[in-house]
């Protein structure tokens, strides 16, 4: 659909749930997985019709790198690994990306030339980065400072700062940055915090925050200044993502029904752009 709500077409018909779209950086492909497990390709994004997508191979919460390439989540040796495909030709086999810990939560940085994730080591979550143009043994390593579970990062655009969500024992999540070497907790005074993502320009960070059953979405500025419930419509916020440097598009709703909304973080303004049933996993065409 347009940012608007405007021109909803459907661009899949088949008998499975189609989860958590993504955009190809060229606007033309998206990639997702169904509840089945498998991941799927749209080729065109653009058609007219919806058409029988390209089944790419068996995993979950697929994303594109660049050149064609997919990351994804699937079990190598029983262990939940980051995998990665070639579907610029068809036959390609999937790869290993990621070491032989439990990994997930990936994100690439806009370069495409390093992947930050969560990664078990030593006993605990950490978030680890790997570095596809380093050749050696050590391509992997450590970036999260403390002892904590450490998940969900995302990096600035420009690569400078890292962002993460750490839980104690008891479940409580703190936003933290890394900068410079230096990690620095930035949600604290606040209810448990997770699902950090940075605004393009990487001066914002919004996040959730959950207080007993209540889930809202909050925005900050990268040094952990100016939070604000942007007290969005619908319910509880599920997933979300920057539009640009002002504006969030997110789903929130309830166990019988979720809504598609856009908010502004400068002007408070918040338009519910799809709902009637269960709407959910906005991505935005960049």
């Amino acid at each position: 659909m347009n940012e608007d709500g405007s021109d909803k077409k459907q661009i899949t018909d088949i008998a499975e749930n189609c989860m958590k779209p993504q955009w190809s950086p060229d606007g033309k492909q998206i990639v997702f997985y169904s509840d089945r497990g498998y991941i799927y390709l749209i080729r065109d994004a653009e058609s007219l019709k919806s058409a029988q997508p390209f089944f790419a191979w068996s995993g979950y919460n697929p994303s594109f790198l660049e050149g064609g390439q997919i990351m994804f989540n699937n079990e190598v040796d029983d262990v939940l690994s980051i995998m990665v495909i070639d579907t610029a030709s068809y036959g390609s086999e999937a790869q290993l990306l990621s070491d032989g810990r439990y990994s997930n939560m990936q994100t690439v940085t806009s370069d495409g030339n390093k992947v930050y994730y969560s990664g078990f080591l030593n006993g605990y979550k950490c978030i680890m980065v790997a570095d596809l143009n380093d050749t050696t043994d050590n391509y992997i390593t450590k970036v999260s400072k403390n002892s904590e579970a450490n998940l969900e990062p995302d990096v600035s655009a420009d690569g400078s700062k890292v962002v993460y969500a750490s839980f104690n024992d008891n479940l409580q999540g703190t936003i933290r940055i890394l900068q410079n070497g230096s990690e620095t907790a930035l949600s604290k005074g606040l209810p448990s915090s997770n699902v950090p993502r940075f605004s393009p320009d990487g001066q914002k960070i919004a996040f959730v925050v959950i207080n007993d059953a209540d889930v809202s979405l909050y925005v900050m500025n990268s040094d952990g200044s100016g939070k604000n419930n942007l007290n969005v419509k619908g319910g509880n916020v599920g997933t979300f993502q920057w539009m640009d440097n002002d504006r969030i598009v997110y789903d929130a709703g309830s166990e019988s029904s979720t809504s598609i909304g856009v908010v502004n973080t400068d002007t408070g303004e918040n338009d519910i752009i799809a709902s009637g049933g269960f709407n959910l996993h906005p991505s935005v065409q960049k």
